[in-house]
């Protein structure tokens, strides 16, 4: 009886094991967590199966120790152990093999394994594990070959973007930016999160698709489009909290009244400052001026976007709000837009497609450091005296000189910051209709219509608080500047047998671009009552306004050819006509050829265990730029002047422009050569893409000095040639995965060598103008044989010491002066002595981007680096300069006859020379960018919840940053922020513009 009993329960519990159950759940993708209809689900071993419905729900019926398999097309499958578990919730990966990768090239789409150009793919990952409102930003350090610079860290700060160098002095070297097809498109523009895809274009294969535009790269970028399920709503969101990085090492108000009193007892002058003043200053008087201006900043980010669709209609629709309040006072940025993508499949061979975008913003801006708008508050806060409070007694602030000691050329810091008004409006709007037509089987023809502008008004009123003596003033600004595109593609694309793929390209594309600006200003108002409100109550006023047109009209043809997927030939030739350039010299034609070897795909390779993919690349191509502005071939005329015509009163009227026309003005033409190699290992897990490249830029647009006699002064000429060379490496693996943990890990390697090849036929050299500053007079130069961004200057050789006081007289100084080495040996310090002191230009930069998943936890660790570039220390010059009664704490070690084993000179030395080595910097860094922990919620929390998902992170940029350079920030660059022109001559200068900061962010991301 006992046997029997245990028999009955074995055969209980076996047949609960088979006892069929109701299993619920729900499959998503993983990518977006949509769900996905029309998944097979199969209880593994038998044919019993079901379907998910619209919302991606299903229930089967299965033994509870069974295992589910779950397939759906695009997609791997995936099997589950139920594991006596009755809830299943599944996300499905797609199954995209990286060599069927679909990437968007110049006018269309190309397999990734069929391109033979050297094209870049930013994974969107990437971009949207970083929380950054700016596309651009998060482009820093993820592509070989293309180098992110920003010109300070201001909220709204203009970024710089080079791919594979510098290649124009006058033409431009920004690359071109196309949005969903529209040319000249803004990356700030585009939130990370409404980015689908983005491509970088190099070579001049993957560029001369865009001609003339295209001379300096292209990346182009497709927003989201709607899919085809139900609505969802995503909503992301963060706050970000901001410090400045560091400050700069000053004297304390103590430090600074002995060190001013000291240098007065040596020079026989009146103490400035009394033992009871000295005393107050150690019990804590004074002011510390970088304090006082920099405070504690915010960033608030809400994106919410709606995306869905059916078979007739898809559409994305994505808004964003971003409010920015800087770390100096007064600066602040807010922008909103709105980006409505919608598509009709009015048949299944004609598509109707609308994208649009809007934006408005408003930037409270700090003036740069220009010399201009009466200083930079943080230019201020480095040579305004610490002995100084920020008001004075009357409760007005406090100002430059008198007995406090302090240069009397800046202005109070605080003052600075808080009182100028800078209202700065911006709008823009881009429409982009289109429309695609499939006329027979593999012909298709797409027109695409765009039309984008941007309006920007700036308000400026300054107002007597900050000089007492200075004049109420006040300017408007209005810029309007708009584009008209149409794009015409023609595509037709067939297999011949088995082996041949053909795909012919043909575009006839036409833009024409207008801007128009004024400016009124006005001074010497009676009252600060309207501010920039109403100019006509100033008692001066002046206007000025002025309007250009420019268009392009182009034909393009482009063949893509491949053999059994083996052999790969691309041919195009662009034809570019351009309205800037001379009657005679306005078209151009740019021609390309790239071939291509998917060498793994050989008999020898095919059923190799190693290599899954190795293709070898072979580009050469011309591409021209027209980036220049228009009537630069005429002679112009230009208002400004006055006479008196009637012999008395003063009239307005014209003159010649001092730049002569040029009517043999013609295209620059910039000639690429690129040899690449593609190659995977082990099943994908290590991959490699390696490039070398050369490419010379022919007929440099140059600006050329005329004789006086000629009644003009300079003249735009097609003369010179600048060279680029280097080799980029991009390394991707996947070092560990297994169920629950899971490591990507991409190296980014590039290296270019930039060389001024030639000039001006008999010219040597050409002197910048100098925009950084007196003193700075030659600094900058262009010499053939040196590169753009080189530093001229003397070389400092430390300071004389006692016992070379003989020698040291020889050159009119004495001991504790600086001393600069006599190139010439012609006993004199001039600028004959000037070689190359530094250099903009970096010997390579490198990125490494991790990401590490753990169950539901995420962690991305971004670390950038840059190596052997020099950066000019303005700032540094200044507070060391013991004439100006310099406030770096460096001038403690100056050299006295007790202390002679230092390199700063002597408290009483006169600076004789600004541009000396000196003041040049090793600007070479490494940087922990960013640090982001995520966690995304389990599925069946936010099934409690009634959510599709939701994931929260926190994110530290700019934590850490291993560096040499003493100024506030290595990537310190003075780019459009100074100069306005010749921008990456000057890119190697630190202006103390707006500080680097550190960054802590919380994030959330949720979707409905």
């Amino acid at each position: 009886m006992k046997h029997k009993n245990i028999i009955l329960l074995l055969l209980l519990i076996s047949s609960l094991s088979f006892a069929q159950q109701a299993i619920i759940g729900t499959v998503k993708s993983a990518e977006d967590q949509q769900p996905l209809p029309g998944v097979t689900i199969l209880v593994k071993g038998t044919s019993t199966g079901v379907s998910t419905n619209f919302d991606g729900e299903y229930t089967i019926n299965a033994p509870l120790n069974s295992t589910l398999v779950f397939s759906y097309v695009g997609f791997l499958t995936q099997e589950v152990a139920l594991n006596n578990q009755k809830i299943i919730n599944v996300n499905l990966q797609e199954n995209i093999s990286k060599l069927d990768e679909i990437l968007v090239v110049g006018y269309g789409t190309q397999k990734k394994s069929d391109i033979t150009g050297s094209v870049a793919s930013v994974k969107v990952g990437d971009l949207t594990s970083i929380p950054l409102a700016r596309t651009d930003e998060v482009l820093q350090g993820q592509v070989p070959g293309v180098q992110v610079v920003s010109s300070d860290a201001s909220p709204n700060a203009n970024v710089s973007i080079r791919i594979r160098g510098v290649s124009s002095i006058n033409g431009g070297s920004d690359p071109l930016i196309i949005i969903d097809g529209v040319q000249g498109g803004v990356l700030s523009d585009v939130h990370p999160n409404d980015i689908q895809s983005m491509e970088v274009l190099k070579d001049a294969s993957a560029t001369a698709i865009y001609g003339s535009r295209g001379s300096s790269g292209v990346i182009l970028v497709t927003t989201k489009k709607g899919k085809n399920h139900k609505p969802t709503l995503s909503y992301n969101t963060y706050t970000t909290f901001h410090e400045v990085r560091k400050t700069l090492d000053l004297l304390s108000p103590s430090q600074y009244s002995k060190y001013v009193n000291s240098v007065r007892t040596s020079t026989g002058q009146p103490l400035v400052f009394s033992d009871d003043d000295i005393a107050g200053f150690d019990a804590g008087g004074g002011t510390d001026w970088q304090d006082a201006i920099f405070k504690s900043g915010i960033t608030q980010n809400h994106h919410i976007s709606v995306r869905g669709g059916n078979d007739n209609v898809n559409y994305n629709i994505a808004g964003d709000y971003l409010d920015i309040q800087g770390i100096i006072r007064g600066t602040s940025f807010r922008k909103y837009s709105l980006r409505p993508n919608i598509e009709l499949s009015l048949s299944p061979k004609l598509k109707l497609k609308l994208n649009s975008f809007y934006s408005s913003s408003k930037d409270n801006p700090t003036p740069l450091n220009t010399r201009g708008d009466q200083g930079s508050p943080v230019y201020a806060a480095l040579l305004f005296s610490p002995t100084k409070s920020i008001f004075e007694p009357d409760g007005s602030y406090s100002q430059p000189g008198g007995v406090d000691a302090g240069p009397v050329t800046e202005y109070n810091p605080v003052a600075l910051a808080k009182e100028p008004i800078r209202n700065n409006f911006s709008r823009r709007i881009i429409m982009n209709p289109s429309i695609q037509y499939e006329i027979l089987e593999g012909l298709k023809v797409n027109i695409i219509g765009s039309y984008q502008s941007i309006q920007d008004e700036n308000n400026f009123y300054i107002n007597k608080n900050i000089n007492p003596g200075a004049t109420r003033q006040a300017s408007i600004y209005n810029g309007f500047w708009q584009q008209y595109q149409n794009t015409n593609i023609l595509t037709y694309q067939k297999t011949l047998g088995d082996k041949h793929d053909l795909k012919f390209t043909g575009v006839f594309e036409q833009q024409t671009t207008s801007f128009n600006e004024t400016t009124a200003t006005a001074s010497g108002f009676l009252s600060d009552a309207v501010t920039y409100n109403d100019l006509g109550l100033g008692q001066e006023s002046q206007s000025y306004s002025g309007r250009y047109e420019d268009s392009i009209e182009s034909y393009l043809a482009r063949i893509n050819y491949g053999f059994d997927g083996k052999y790969l030939l691309t041919l195009s030739g662009r034809y570019d006509g351009a309205s800037v350039f001379s009657t005679n010299n306005k078209w151009g034609f740019f021609p390309s050829a790239a071939l291509g070897w998917n060498v793994s795909k050989e008999e020898f390779l095919r059923d190799s265990n190693t290599i899954n993919n190795l293709k070898i690349r072979g580009s050469y191509g011309e591409v021209g730029n027209a980036a220049i502005l228009p009537y630069q071939s005429l002679d112009k005329l230009q208002s400004g002047a006055n006479f008196a015509f009637n012999g008395e009163t003063l009239t307005n009227g014209v003159i010649i422009n001092p730049q002569a026309g040029n009517n043999t003005l013609k295209w620059e033409t910039t000639e690429q050569l690129n040899i690449g190699l593609d190659l995977s290992l082990f099943h994908s897990r290590l991959s490699l893409v390696a490039d070398y490249y050369k490419k010379n830029t022919t007929d440099l647009l140059l600006e050329k000095s005329l004789l006086q006699a000629s009644g003009f002064q300079t003249q735009l000429v097609n003369a010179g040639e600048v060279e680029n060379k280097g080799f980029e490496i991009g390394i991707s693996a996947i070092p560990v995965i297994n169920d629950n943990f899971k490591w990507n890990t991409n190296v980014t390697f590039s290296k270019n060598d930039n060389e001024i090849i030639a000039l001006n036929e008999g010219e040597e050299r050409i002197i910048l103008e100098n925009n950084v500053g007196p003193g700075f007079n030659e600094a900058f130069t262009l010499e053939a044989g040196s590169s753009i961004g080189d530093i001229k200057g003397v070389v400092y050789d430390g300071v004389w010491k006692s016992e070379e006081a003989i020698l040291a007289a020889a050159y009119n100084t004495a001991p504790g002066a600086p001393k600069y080495i006599d190139q010439n040996n012609d006993g004199i310090i001039n600028t004959d002595d000037n070689v190359t002191i530094g250099s903009a230009l970096p010997d390579f930069t490198f990125g490494w981007n991790n990401n590490f998943s753990y169950k539901n936890l995420s962690l991305n660790i971004l670390v950038i680096g840059v190596q052997g570039n020099e950066i000019y220390n303005v700032g540094r010059y200044f507070t060391e300069s013991p004439d100006r009664d310099g406030t770096s704490t460096a001038l403690l070690n100056a050299w006295t006859s007790t202390n002679q084993d230092t390199n700063i000179p002597s408290s009483t030395a006169i600076l004789k020379t600004t541009n000396s080595s000196r003041w040049i910097e090793d600007g070479s860094y490494i940087r922990i960018k960013n640090i982001t922990l995520g966690y995304n919620f389990s599925n069946s929390f936010t099934e409690s919840l009634n959510i599709n998902s939701a994931r929260i992170y926190f994110t530290g940029t700019n934590l850490f940053t291993f560096t040499d350079y003493t100024g506030f920030d290595p990537e310190a660059n003075a780019s459009t922020s100074a100069t306005g022109r010749n921008t990456d001559s000057y890119a190697g200068v630190d202006l103390a513009t707006y500080p680097s900061q550190k960054k802590i962010t919380l994030g959330l991301d949720i979707k409905f």
